[in-house]
């Protein structure tokens, strides 16, 4: 592969789904949210953002990315997928992580579906699923 295919804007939706992942995989985030468009809308009615759930532009979704993770250590992300069909993709999240105030261990696990649009994710919404924690 040259330097200019390495460099190519993905615009098709298998294209930024691959893209997408390998970026979190590599823990490349910057070029993840080069993915995104400005204008970009995060819908995730459990994160309490009011307006149900919905978040519109890149700067409020990653100022929100920022307050969900503020007290909490990431120690690891496990990223399933893509998992593409027409202009949309499904990536399913698992976070291990670890609230800092408590020292709390638990698992995060969310399901993201994206739509693409012009070669930028134009939509993301946010599905989540923990496992039943067991009694002590």
């Amino acid at each position: 592969m040259t330097t200019q295919q390495q460099t190519q804007t993905p615009t098709g939706a298998d294209e930024v789904a691959d893209a997408y992942v390998a970026a979190f995989r590599g823990g490349d985030l910057a070029r993840a949210g080069e993915l995104m468009a400005p204008d970009m809308v995060r819908v995730s009615p459990l994160e309490g953002t009011g307006d149900a759930g919905e978040i519109r532009g890149l700067d409020a979704i990653m100022a929100n990315a920022a307050r969900l993770t503020a007290e909490y250590d990431i120690r690891g992300v496990d990223v399933q997928g893509p998992f593409v069909s027409g202009d949309r993709f499904a990536v399913r999240f698992a976070f291990d992580q670890v609230h800092v105030p408590t020292g709390h261990r638990a698992d995060t696990v969310k399901m993201c579906l994206y739509t693409v649009v012009g070669g930028r994710i134009a939509r993301e919404e946010v599905f989540y699923h923990n496992e039943p924690q067991q009694a002590g």
